[in-house]
């Protein structure tokens, strides 16, 4: 956890807001030990503590939760009030519809809303003045925030069986996988997580005072995840990480491997929102955009290397896991 960094496009979009309003931050960036060169680099890695302070700066210096991407701003403090209503609902559920009232009463800008038609339940997120944030940044980090502070009131990683967005493929797609682990898809009609509704009977768990010291840590416990990550969605993926992606396992094998029946293993993915071909999908997709973006590979040789039987089957199936083909990509990612 000590190793971990972020990329440096994160940074740069947390800071938009405040270099809108006060124009070059390099001096307070320096006097919080955060360095601004590597911010400004394109390929860059911020460590987990810069980034903290990076966020507590802006806040400080903006008094606003969304860190000068609204008309008007969320003032520091609201976050904690909602969170301190939400710790007393009984469930999931509960914690969601609290912290929607919440919401609705903080801003007009911002708005959260549940559907519960479909198969999954969708917690969906909409900017009403998407100028203000023009790379989608806000709508990320609100979705995030609202992710895994709902899971760790749980106390429970809430798998994500889908996530949507109306923004386009961004350049920085490769970091959706520590993001929003899960299958992304951009240009949809809503910015949308996904996730099976069984976890909306989930009890809380946490206390009021477990509340304020996350509140006091924040964004460290936001943006890295303290707790083992123990899900079978989670194991099976590890199970195929430490293989050959080229001919990945059947299902019997990997249950096998998890002492379980292929039946059970089923069962419980699903229970999470989650199923073998959605990882063996999600890792393929993680495996070939680092494979397209960080090394001199061609089409036909991350085909190969990925299993795909001809590089055409390949570029379909990265275009059904993207919504670009993979040259594009590519393109747009240099």
């Amino acid at each position: 956890m000590q190793n971990l960094t972020f990329s440096s496009h994160y940074a740069r979009a947390a800071l938009y807001g405040l270099e809108q309003k006060s124009g070059d931050c390099s001096a307070l960036l320096q006097a919080k030990n955060i360095d601004p060169n590597l911010i400004r680099e394109p390929l860059a890695r911020i460590p987990t503590d810069q980034f903290v302070r990076l966020f507590r700066l802006i806040w400080k210096a903006l008094d606003d939760e969304f860190m000068g991407r609204t008309i008007t701003p969320c003032k520091v403090g609201h976050f904690h009030l909602m969170g301190s209503l939400a710790v007393h609902a009984n469930n999931l559920e509960e914690v969601l519809r609290e912290s929607i009232r919440c919401y609705r009463l903080f801003t007009d800008e911002i708005e959260i809303s549940l559907n519960l038609d479909g198969n999954d339940a969708e917690l969906s997120l909409t900017h009403h003045n998407p100028q203000l944030d023009p790379d989608a940044f806000l709508v990320e980090w609100l979705l995030l925030v609202w992710h895994r502070l709902t899971g760790w009131l749980i106390d429970r990683k809430i798998v994500l069986s889908q996530a949507t967005f109306t923004h386009a493929l961004p350049p920085h797609f490769d970091e959706y996988r520590f993001v929003f682990p899960t299958r992304c898809f951009f240009g949809r009609e809503r910015n949308s997580l996904f996730f099976s509704k069984n976890l909306l009977s989930m009890p809380v768990v946490r206390t009021p005072a477990e509340l304020d010291e996350f509140i006091n840590n924040s964004p460290r416990d936001l943006i890295v995840w303290t707790d083992e990550d123990d899900s079978i969605t989670t194991q099976v993926r590890r199970l195929l990480e430490a293989g050959d992606t080229s001919s990945l396992p059947n299902l019997d094998w990997v249950a096998e491997q998890l002492h379980m029946t292929s039946y059970t293993l089923c069962r419980k993915l699903k229970a999470e929102g989650s199923a073998y071909q959605k990882i063996k999908d999600n890792l393929r997709r993680d495996q070939a955009v680092v494979m397209l973006t960080r090394q001199n590979l061609s089409i036909a040789e991350i085909s190969s290397q990925l299993g795909f039987a001809e590089p055409g089957a390949f570029s379909r199936a990265f275009k059904g896991w993207t919504g670009v083909s993979p040259l594009a990509y590519r393109q747009q990612d240099q």
